[in-house]
């Protein structure tokens, strides 16, 4: 309506004005009731067309106040939507600042809620986690309280065997006593292996040793016969040792001997789980025949043994009788072990072989070692009755500088012969560290072969060139003073300094020795020479060196 009353105002001429205006503050006009017959005339002149007429009023007047008036109106309302679009504009920037506040809270919030879930589902699992874990030790807890109460249960209930158990079998008085010690021992080890006491054993660290102590009159020993009533001890052991292993283990290993008790197939059956899953690291079978199919059972026993329990490192055998098909299945078993990351350290066969160990035999124990990861392989031959035939294959073997570090042939037959065979090996293994030659048929000859392949005293090169890692044990006149360093170098340079002090007459050092020597090395004898490492305070290198240059020693 304002609008209207503006536009007939504006189209009336002004002399017919008859309302009076008033410009207030907000830009309105105001008109009174007489204009209502001006604009009725102005209405008139717009009907008959006559538009110059009816605007030459305006026209003529451009400066009046009216027409000042009116155009301060439309400047106001101009600045008023001037002002409208920056308000719209500044209320958009602030609902956009809002809106991305609000989005940001929104991310926010979502993210922090997603924190929170993801905790609280961990929370959840580490919760389960533990209570898993309080479980499993809760379950190993109980577990380990019924096998104690197992075995204290068995402890009280096992029924000792009555001294007149054994002399109604036939046995003596000292039989029975022996019986009683052995029985006394069983009972012994089960207990320390169930109270994790192992290491406190009589027998050594870590050792547990079942043995049957009797000789006879001319002192040979006597194996225990297999008896029924043996039984509950032998499964006790097998549950004790699995009870050790985890529980007591830790980072230990066990030492198992069973000793000159006879083990026949039933006994091996209960042993075998048992050596299956606990921590041994050595075996060792000394005479526990039952029959003389037993060792075949044996055999077997060990190649289920090596092939699922990888700690042990170590077996032996002593005088139980191996056949050649007995032999490879052990090795065969021991190849497969040494195929893997855990080889086979150590072999013994003392004694297994009732006419003697023949070379086909031989070979397929010096290969089955052969192929082990490890340079530190001991492997035990004695009382086999090896010869000359034995010998060359033995000295083949070292000339091939294997992996063997320890070679015991003890109590054999070989001869002065086989000593050179073994001592030319010598003279290119650096591998083997001890050789052990005890009671064999060696005379001095076959000494000397050795002392001059570990101390070869002909010219400083010679000395130089000698074997100084193997000390040879178990001649009648021992040697084993050569090479009883660890060290390589130490060994090399202690014969070098005793041939240039000993073989001088009137200095400190015989300086002629070192004539053939290239010029730049003198000086570094000379200051090995002042090691005192290399300096001989048992004199027992000394003897050795006048022995060979069959010289005596001067009196003070």
């Amino acid at each position: 309506q304002r609008w209207k009353s503006y536009y007939r105002v504006y189209l009336a001429p002004p002399q017919k004005w008859q309302q009076k205006l008033t410009a207030t503050s907000c830009g309105y006009i105001k008109r009174d009731n007489r204009l209502c017959g001006g604009m009725d005339e102005t209405r008139k002149r717009a009907r008959t067309g006559n538009e110059e007429e009816a605007c030459a009023p305006a026209a003529k007047n451009p400066q009046s106040p009216e027409s000042t008036c009116v155009a301060a109106a439309v400047a106001k309302i101009a600045e008023l939507q001037a002002e409208l679009e920056a308000l719209k504009q500044s209320h958009s920037v602030v609902v956009n600042e809002l809106n991305a506040k609000v989005n940001t809270l929104q991310e926010s919030l979502s993210s922090t809620l997603q924190w929170v879930r993801v905790r609280v589902e961990a929370l959840k699992q580490s919760h389960g986690v533990a209570v898993n874990e309080l479980n499993g030790k809760v379950d190993a807890l109980q577990t380990k309280n019924e096998s104690l109460t197992s075995a204290l249960q068995w402890a009280y209930a096992v029924e000792e065997i009555p001294r007149q158990h054994w002399l109604e079998r036939g046995h003596d008085e000292d039989y029975a006593d022996a019986m009683e010690n052995l029985l006394s021992s069983m009972e012994e080890s089960i207990k320390d292996l169930r109270m994790g006491t192992v290491s406190d054993s009589e027998f050594g660290e870590n050792m547990i040793k079942i043995e049957f102590i009797l000789q006879d009159e001319v002192e040979n020993y006597i194996h225990a016969d297999q008896d029924e009533t043996l039984m509950p001890y032998w499964k006790e052991l097998a549950a004790a040792l699995r009870h050790w292993s985890e529980y007591h283990a830790d980072d230990k290993r066990l030492e198992v001997e069973i000793v000159y008790i006879e083990m026949p197939k039933a006994v091996l059956d209960i042993l075998r789980p048992a050596f299956k899953q606990s921590r041994i690291e050595r075996v060792y079978f000394e005479n526990c025949r039952h029959s003389n199919h037993s060792s075949g059972y044996m055999a077997d026993f060990f190649k289920q043994v090596l092939q699922s329990n990888h700690f042990i490192t170590r077996v032996s055998f002593g005088i139980l009788e191996f056949a050649q098909e007995d032999v490879k299945t052990v090795c065969g078993a021991i190849e497969s072990r040494n195929a893997g990351s855990q080889p086979i350290e150590g072999l013994g066969m003392v004694n297994c072989f009732e006419n003697g160990i023949d070379t086909q035999t031989l070979k397929t124990i010096l290969a089955s070692i052969t192929t082990s990861r490890t340079e530190n392989v001991v492997l035990k031959l004695s009382h086999n009755g090896m010869s000359s035939r034995e010998a060359a294959i033995i000295g083949e073997f070292l000339n091939s500088n294997s992996c063997l570090s320890e070679l015991d042939s003890a109590y054999n037959q070989l001869n002065d012969a086989d000593a050179a065979v073994l001592s030319n090996a010598l003279s290119v293994n650096t591998r083997l560290e001890k050789i052990s030659v005890k009671n064999n048929r060696m005379t001095e000859n076959g000494r000397l072969a050795f002392l001059r392949a570990v101390f070869d005293i002909s010219s400083l090169s010679s000395c130089a060139a000698s074997n100084h890692t193997c000390r040879v044990h178990g001649l009648e006149r021992d040697i084993s003073v050569v090479n009883r360093y660890e060290s390589f170098s130490l060994n090399k340079w202690s014969k070098i300094f005793s041939m240039l002090a000993l073989s001088s007459e009137d200095s400190f050092i015989n300086t002629s020795l070192l004539r053939g020597v290239p010029a730049q090395l003198v000086p570094l004898i000379l200051d090995r020479c002042n090691d005192v490492g290399c300096i001989d305070n048992t004199q027992a290198l000394t003897d050795i060196y006048l022995e060979l240059t069959s010289t005596t020693r001067c009196q003070k």
